[in-house]
């Protein structure tokens, strides 16, 4: 028996002896694969990027964010280039606004010298006080810069005064710095929607839950698609949704078989495109020609095409939905000190250049652009990993929109959209200009600064949901 029971044992220590042998080998396996698997997802991002880059290059189509097929634009316009100019504003007859003008047709307001919360600048012993505050104007530049985005560019105005609370520009290539700017156009993308669904809304009959018939995706440029009726197609999206998730067969369609060119001219202009905006700055106009051509309309309904906008007015538009239907004139003087300390210019009164939209029309709009921020293609610039909106008490909508151009080359991420809440209102627009690498966009641009605004200025402090870096 004895013997026995040592065969036994022996076994039992040569079984214990190949368990170890098993499991390390087990664990060297695992280790191999966990490599394996971390070197090709790493050289698949690798392939993906240098895809992306070599398309752009090669100026072909390309998906931007994933949002839509894009091509490029051709522009041959120049950018805005700043220069040095020897001249006086102020002539010896006394203060000249129109030579004002003239001064900044050649030179850029200069914000880095501040004095009782506003920016000020020393021209020729006079001093001027802009309305910029620099809560909002240091936010977005701080952004910028820490992102190091290629190209961004950040207007803000106060609703219902049209006083421009920001006009933040940056460029990664400090040589190229004259090719972004508040005041220059560019293409618009899905901000167009903002003045489709106007036009719909206000003379059309549309409403949030009307239906919208359609066949593919919602996003692509199939012309068989979009040459469809409006009650035509296997899918449906409402008005609403269609605007929050930025479908552009959908608002196709609604250009081309409802709107019409005469009516989507007649919107654009009543927003002041094609037409000059009274400004003390070198404000460039805002380009919509609408094609007869009916797919060619509908692109353009949709965003795609024909359409330039500055971000300046892209932020004056936002500010129409939230300040019930008035399009205000645009001031950055608050006033204009003389060399012996009088007052010789105070900005006075708020002009109103037109009324777009009625009341009614601005209040659906409003509710639309909201949607689009908390269920829309809008939200993930607004909630954090956790689900949790970054902004507790403050209202936002808006309006996304994604297109590439040429000047300067690169994707245009675009956010136009308001906030509302602690007794404030501001209407914002947020340009990114990527090229292609994801970074941050227009949007992330609008949360940060809108941040900064509701929650920064006078030092006010919040117990706020854990806010999440975007970069990508």
């Amino acid at each position: 028996m004895e013997r026995i029971k040592d065969w036994k044992s022996y076994q039992k220590i040569l079984n214990r002896q190949k368990r170890k042998k098993n499991n390390f080998a087990s664990l060297i396996k695992l280790i191999g694969f966990l490599i394996f698997v971390i070197l090709s997802v790493y050289g698949a991002v690798r392939i993906f990027y240098f895809g992306k880059s070599y398309l752009l290059i090669r100026n072909k189509q390309f998906r931007g964010t994933g949002i839509r097929p894009i091509n490029f634009i051709k522009d041959k316009a120049g950018g805005l280039k700043s220069a040095t100019l020897d001249f006086n504003p102020f002539l010896d007859a006394g203060f000249s606004v129109k030579a004002l003008k003239a001064y900044f047709r050649h030179n850029s307001p200069v914000f880095n010298k501040i004095k009782n919360g506003r920016y000020i600048q020393k021209i020729a012993g006079y001093t001027i006080v802009y309305t910029i505050k620099p809560v909002i104007q240091k936010e977005a530049e701080k952004t910028f810069k820490e992102y190091a985005v290629p190209f961004g560019v950040m207007a803000a105005v106060n609703p219902d005064t049209g006083a421009v609370l920001g006009l933040a520009s940056y460029s990664h290539n400090k040589e190229r710095k004259g090719e972004i700017s508040g005041l220059i156009s560019y293409p618009s993308g899905s901000l167009v929607k903002i003045i489709t669904a106007s036009a719909a809304i206000e003379s059309k009959g549309f409403y949030p839950g009307f239906n919208i018939c359609y066949n593919g995706g919602l996003y692509g440029t199939n012309e068989a698609d979009w040459k469809q009726n409006i009650s035509t197609g296997l899918n449906r999206i409402s008005f609403s949704l269609a605007f929050a998730k930025s479908c552009d067969v959908a608002f196709g369609k609604v250009a081309g078989f409802y709107v019409g060119r005469r009516l989507l001219t007649k919107y654009f202009n009543k927003f002041y495109f094609n037409k000059n905006i009274p400004f003390i700055l070198n404000l460039q106009e805002s380009r919509a020609d609408v094609p007869n051509q009916f797919y060619q309309l509908e692109l353009t309904g949709a965003g795609f095409e024909n359409v330039k906008i500055t971000p300046l007015q892209a932020a004056l538009i936002s500010a129409v939905i939230i300040n019930g239907g008035k399009l205000i004139e645009p001031y950055i003087i608050e006033k204009i000190i003389g060399p012996d300390g009088k007052i010789i210019y105070v900005h006075k009164g708020i002009k109103e250049l037109d009324n777009p939209v009625t009341v009614k029309t601005a209040l659906i709009l409003k509710r639309m652009m909201i949607k689009t921020v908390t269920s829309g293609i809008g939200r993930p610039d607004f909630y954090n990993a956790y689900n949790q909106y970054v902004l507790p008490g403050v209202t936002v909508g808006g309006k996304t929109g994604t297109i590439s151009g040429n000047n300067p080359e690169g994707l245009y991420q675009w956010f136009a959209g308001f906030g509302e809440g602690n007794g404030k209102k501001i209407a914002i627009s947020a340009l990114v200009i990527e090229n292609p690498v994801w970074r941050i966009t227009g949007g992330g641009v609008a949360e940060k600064t809108l941040f900064a605004y509701f929650f920064k200025h006078n030092n006010l402090k919040i117990a706020s949901p854990a806010r999440k870096l975007k970069a990508g």
